[in-house]
């Protein structure tokens, strides 16, 4: 089994049901979503904020590439829950696509990265 093949097979065995909602169309699929933790801040652009003087809630995606996402566009629905794209990318390996990783964040709420700085 190629690794593209297994990391397939891992999101539609172990991943949870998501709903992908681009503008009028809605896709169900398997994929994992989790909080990025503090470590993973910088790597989104983020900056430490002491706990309780600013939300700043993102969430991981990993989902199948045969689901495509838009930033600042498509909506995940799970758990009775939704979340906004705010940045995705397609990971490939030897031209092929395996999966794709997206930046999301709760939607509807607006958080103070939203906000444009003074």
């Amino acid at each position: 089994m190629s690794i593209i093949t297994a990391v397939g097979e891992t999101i539609k065995r172990y991943g949870c049901k998501v709903s992908i909602v681009t503008g009028e169309k809605k896709v169900k699929a398997k994929a994992f979503v989790e909080p990025l933790r503090y470590k993973n801040k910088v790597y989104v652009g983020g900056q430490y904020h002491y706990l309780g003087f600013k939300r700043s809630e993102k969430y991981l995606y990993i989902g199948s590439p045969e689901h495509e996402l838009s930033e600042n566009a498509t909506v995940i629905e799970m758990h009775y829950r939704k979340y906004i794209v705010k940045r995705c990318e397609t990971y490939y390996i030897d031209d092929r696509p395996v999966y794709v990783w997206a930046i999301l964040l709760p939607y509807g709420t607006a958080l103070e990265d939203d906000y444009e700085s003074d």
